[in-house]
């Protein structure tokens, strides 16, 4: 499903209403999948944005122990952990249906 992400937070630190508005949504394919888990140990839900060439560096940080933590007619909200640098924190994806 091609939607537009605005990641929710900076390094764990929620983003203000004005500067997620001000974020440029990021275009692609949001892809939910079980699997092994390097960071944590273990199985986990993991979501990444799929933007379209399988050689393109990422666009976001994979969301680890992915859940649904909102949804509504036009979009959703993704929550979980990114690792960046070796550091994680928490982390939302807020994905809009693209018009």
């Amino acid at each position: 499903m091609q939607v537009l992400v605005i990641p929710m937070r900076l390094k764990g630190v929620a983003l203000e209403r004005r500067e997620r508005e001000r974020y440029e949504a990021i275009k692609g394919s949001v892809l939910v999948r079980s699997t092994h888990c390097e960071y944590l140990g273990r199985n986990t839900n993991v979501a990444w944005l799929d933007a379209g060439m399988p050689k393109e560096q990422k666009l976001l940080p994979d969301l680890l122990d992915v859940t649904l933590a909102a949804m509504a007619h036009n979009g959703f909200v993704l929550s979980g952990i990114e690792y960046i640098d070796g550091c994680a924190y928490a982390q939302s994806w807020w994905c809009r249906h693209i018009q």
